[in-house]
C-alpha cells in the first residue's frame, strides 16, 4: 500500500465517520458517502498533499486505491 493510498483511505474513513471496515477497493459512495463527505475527504487529501484536487477526480475514481493511483499518476486536474 502506497503512502498516498494510506492517506486517501484515512480521509475516506474519517469522512464516513470512522468506518474501520471500509477497505481500499470499496466504492466510497456505496459505503454511504454523500456530497458533503466527498467534499470533506477531498479537502483533507488536498490539504495533506498541498495540491488542490477537483471533486470530479473522486467521482471518476471512487475507491481509495483508484484515487490514490490517479493522484500518484499526476491526475490532479
Amino acid at each position: 500500500m502506497s503512502a498516498t493510498e494510506i492517506l486517501v483511505l484515512a480521509a475516506f474513513r474519517a469522512a464516513l465517520g470512522g468506518a474501520g471496515d471500509y477497505g481500499p477497493d470499496d466504492h466510497f459512495f456505496d459505503a454511504g458517502a454523500d456530497s458533503l463527505s466527498a467534499e470533506a475527504a477531498m479537502a483533507q487529501i488536498s490539504e495533506a498533499l498541498g495540491v488542490e484536487l477537483p471533486l470530479y477526480l473522486l467521482l471518476d475514481h471512487p475507491s481509495a486505491r483508484a484515487l490514490a493511483a490517479a493522484i500518484d499518476r499526476g491526475e490532479t486536474g
